[in-house]
């Protein structure tokens, strides 16, 4: 006898994939919309630490920026060489873990540092993201799937100062940071369960 219980889209497949563009630009969504969200937030964090030096405050945003960058091509190098879907789904969780710790941070110390691995985090999403995203398609189809992975991440830097400003005035500068929460609570063990492992052999 078949198994008989309810199976779960395949990503690969073209029921899939509609699935796996999903997940794969809502990691790009929250790890672009953390480039911009904080910006809005930095006059009220630094009323919060006023002690706090606003040079070494700023690197609430740089520490963010600086580490994304620089870790970038060095997580895809490492998503190829360990899985993609483990390297997405584990950016995400330390994505998530350190968005928590940013909003529950008590000094600008503590804060900084759970920016820094928000970034590491954001780092591994991004890349692992879209090579998750490119072989469930066609070549002929694979611009529009990148096309929407695309609009996606430029949606949430560009939404990212008025979303932010909208969570501020409702609930303070913590917000900013607790909205990625759900967000990867929910994405997470369904990236684990949908999408597809994928490596390079090479």
């Amino acid at each position: 006898l078949g198994d008989t219980a309810p199976r779960m889209p395949n990503p690969t497949s073209r029921a899939g994939r509609p699935v796996a563009i999903a997940l794969t630009s809502l990691g790009a969504f929250v790890a672009f919309l953390d480039v911009t969200i904080v910006n809005i937030a930095f006059p009220d964090i630094a009323r919060s630490f006023q002690g706090t030096d606003i040079a070494d405050l700023s690197w609430v945003l740089n520490a963010y920026n600086v580490v994304f960058a620089a870790l970038l091509v060095v997580a895809g190098r490492i998503a190829d060489l360990v899985g993609r879907r483990r390297l997405y789904a584990g950016g995400l969780a330390l994505f998530t873990l350190a968005s928590a710790w940013c909003a529950a941070a008590g000094s600008a110390e503590e804060l900084i540092a759970a920016r820094v691995l928000q970034a590491v985090g954001a780092a591994a999403v991004v890349p692992a993201s879209l090579a998750l995203l490119l072989p469930l398609f066609p070549a002929g189809r694979r611009v529009a799937a990148v096309a929407v992975w695309t609009a996606t991440a430029a949606v949430a830097s560009g939404v990212g100062p008025s979303l932010g400003g909208a969570l501020i005035d409702a609930w303070g500068w913590r917000a900013v940071f607790l909205v990625n929460v759900p967000l990867g609570v929910v994405a997470v063990p369904l990236a684990v369960r949908l999408l597809a492992e994928q490596r390079e052999t090479g």
